[in-house]
């Protein structure tokens, strides 16, 4: 019975928006990170109040708060050099098994509004000259992520981006806020195309590890 109520819902959802804020807030030695969805009167955050380097290891301490309307959740853990490449290397060998990964993402990104982009960065280097190069890298750097958002996402406002350079302090100070959205239905048809072309992928790889298996590589 449920099943078939969803499907009578299914239509309706489709067409639903989903709202994720970004927040990030840099001052000194303190971060805090902040994604929250909205879908409807649904929402889930997720923050991350607590970003330092753990002192007895190589590693990255943090501490994450979900928030939902089931109640909330807390983690704390320890993220490692170890893990973060083994994370790249998932990533890579899922990207190599999925055919056509950049065109599914690029048309799923097309469907994607920027609604609100806000960078601001307060930096000083504790020398004129250096301070007033790393200036004109970051505005680069800024310049160029404008560039890739507006090829390939929707740009329903105008970016805002701002650098306060101190040339007489060392200091390294930035608050970044982003809110995007896209319909469900993209995300789910993005996520049908993966898991079909995911298949295809383990598909042509089996029979090209095949081929190769079966000839003879000394001749």
């Amino acid at each position: 019975m449920k099943y078939f109520f969803l499907l009578l819902l299914l239509p309706f959802i489709v067409f639903l928006k989903i709202k994720v804020n970004v927040t990030y807030m840099h001052n000194g030695k303190d971060d805090n990170l902040s994604l929250r969805f909205k879908v409807l009167f649904f929402r889930y955050t997720v923050e991350v109040p607590v970003l330092a380097i753990d002192d007895e290891s190589p590693s990255i301490v943090y501490k994450e708060e979900r928030k939902s309307a089931i109640g909330e959740k807390e983690i704390n853990e320890k993220f490692t050099l170890h893990r973060f490449l083994d994370d790249v290397k998932h990533f890579e060998r899922f990207i190599k098994h999925v055919v056509g990964f950049h065109t599914i993402v690029r048309k799923f990104m097309k469907n994607v509004s920027v609604n609100e982009f806000y960078w601001e960065t307060q930096m000083g280097a504790g020398d004129a000259a250096l301070t007033g190069s790393s200036s004109g890298i970051l505005w680069a750097i800024k310049g160029n992520a404008i560039g890739i958002m507006a090829n390939y996402m929707k740009l329903k406002t105008e970016p805002k981006i701002k650098i306060d350079p101190q040339f007489q302090q060392m200091v390294l100070k930035t608050a970044f806020k982003c809110m995007v959205s896209f319909r469900i239905g993209h995300a789910i048809l993005a996520g049908i195309k993966v898991l079909r072309h995911w298949k295809k992928g383990r598909t042509l790889f089996k029979k090209s590890m095949d081929q190769s298996s079966g000839r003879d590589l000394n001749v």
